[in-house]
């Protein structure tokens, strides 16, 4: 039997009349509520689906799309480096689960501009999911205001709030248990508060209540017997223990702490750890039924060598560029599809004037937002749909200097150029030929496509045609850039050798 799920969201589950001790609450951490319709199925079969499958440690490799939310003005997404952030720690959180996430190929990231999803109730977020899902991968939403939650899963998609997702963060992985069925250990509780100085009742909102001696725990509470009871539905702290602060009291008049431990509960990041055995056979469960259209490659792709360093090719070793309108060239770095590129000031780049993150590309061109007459630095860091925890421990950077090239570049008027021949064979040398409208002293450089520089050469350049010979014999094959320049300017060629 198999039955698709649907999450049920806080707004859509009916909330009984309770006690007099009871009292519904305004807004819940997590906007999920009870069990899903595939998890009471699984409940009622999992041993039989424990043994048709017997023993199974396999890996389960998870796609992800990602659909950052900015307002209508594209204000406000949440940074591509800091998702992956998200997306790494929770591969260690599930790493005893042998799940692991990574960006679908091709399709990782989307962008979304639309201030009614930004911040949105429960009618925009199922409108914002309902036009965006994507089917075969689990889809995050990350937006500022999902309907005044950390985060909720529903219609086969999660939503994360900016806020709430800090590194160290465990709403993720929260959210995440929940879109692969798992429910809260105090099912039935959600919304509710209790004078915990009172013996619980049998039942909370129609849910058994689950009691510490463990005799209802296969079908009270999460339905989990290695979760141990739990009524706490707010944000809570925890002890030196990894237990509640919170005394709280079983139906039977049994005194108990809350385990801190869990993701699915609701103590703080600082206190949750783990899954329980009984959860992660859940999700596996799940992914192999419900979500069994993730499970699109058996062997892990290749990561990133933890060694990998991006090689910048230009500029840099202090090259001068026109201040607004820079072009940064880097070689590709095996199993890499993003980078992301900072210019900024020393040290430390700091303050940055140009952060952009780039997919399948190994340059970038800035034209704006760069301050002139300055010496700045620059670095890119690659991530890769794949390999999402990159940790980019050999960084380069690289320097170059802003001119306002073209206000000041009144040589390139004064002179006219000609270079041949042009290719030129390696070892013979090429003539470039200056026409110069007056007599002047003009600095020549030479230098390749990574910036390094060849030849400075002090040249006088007479009124009339001036013939300098170019040797190539200590050039590779490749293209290199004849550089001339002076107080009026500058003035560039292009001079490709050839073996």
């Amino acid at each position: 039997m198999r039955i698709r799920l649907f999450i049920i969201c806080c707004f859509m589950t009916g909330i009984a009349a309770m006690a007099t001790a009871q009292k519904q609450t305004d807004k819940p951490w997590c906007g999920y509520t009870g069990k899903s319709p595939w998890f009471s199925w699984y409940q009622q079969n999992r041993d039989q689906i424990a043994l048709d499958r017997g023993i199974d440690t396999v890996w389960l490799y998870v796609p992800v799309t990602l659909h950052l939310v900015s307002d209508n003005a594209g204000n406000g997404y949440f940074p591509l480096e800091q998702s992956m952030r998200a997306l790494c720690e929770m591969n260690e959180q599930f790493s005893d689960a042998h799940i692991r996430f990574y960006l679908k190929p091709g399709d990782p990231i989307r962008y979304l501009s639309n201030s009614n999803w930004y911040q949105h109730d429960y009618t925009a977020g199922g409108e914002m999911i309902d036009q965006n899902w994507l089917p075969g991968r689990l889809n995050i939403f990350v937006v500022d205001d999902p309907a005044g939650n950390c985060g909720y899963s529903w219609k086969d998609a999660i939503v994360m709030g900016k806020s709430c997702s800090p590194s160290g963060n465990t709403t993720w992985a929260h959210e995440t248990g929940h879109h692969l069925s798992l429910p809260h250990p105090f099912v039935g509780w959600e919304g509710f508060e209790w004078d915990y100085s009172e013996p619980a009742p049998e039942e909370i909102d129609g849910h058994p209540v689950e009691k510490t001696d463990g005799s209802n725990c296969a079908f009270a509470g999460d339905g989990f017997c290695d979760t141990e009871p739990d009524y706490l539905q707010d944000r809570w702290t925890c002890n030196t223990d990894k237990r509640s602060n919170d005394l709280q009291i079983d139906p039977d008049g049994v005194a108990f702490r809350s385990d801190a431990t869990l993701y699915m509960g609701y103590s703080l990041d600082e206190c949750q750890a783990r899954f329980t055995a009984e959860q992660m056979e859940a999700m596996r469960s799940n992914l192999y039924d419900e979500h069994v259209d993730y499970l699109q490659i058996t062997q892990p792709l290749a990561d990133i060598d933890d060694n990998a360093s991006v090689q910048l090719l230009s500029p840099i070793d202090s090259q001068t560029v026109h201040y607004n309108n820079i072009t940064l060239n880097w070689q590709a770095v095996p199993g890499a599809n993003f980078y992301i590129v900072e210019v900024g000031l020393a040290p430390g780049l700091s303050p940055k004037f140009f952060t952009q993150t780039v997919y399948n590309s190994t340059s970038v061109n800035i034209t704006g937002g760069i301050p002139n007459n300055r010496v700045l630095k620059w670095r890119v860091r690659a991530f890769g749909e794949w390999d999402v925890c990159h940790v980019n421990a050999n960084v380069q950077i690289g320097i170059f200097k802003t001119k306002n090239l073209t206000s000041t570049n009144d040589l390139e008027s004064a002179i006219l150029t000609e270079l041949s021949p042009n290719p030129v064979a390696g070892g013979t040398p090429a003539l470039l030929t200056v026409t110069s409208a007056e007599s002047m002293d003009v600095k020549m450089t030479i230098t390749d496509a990574s910036g390094r520089v060849f030849e400075n050469r002090n040249i006088r350049l007479g009124n009339g045609e001036n013939r300098i010979e170019l040797p190539t014999g200590n050039l590779d094959a490749g293209f290199y850039v004849i550089n001339l320049h002076n107080e009026k300017g500058n003035f560039m060629k292009r001079l490709v050798v050839t073996n």
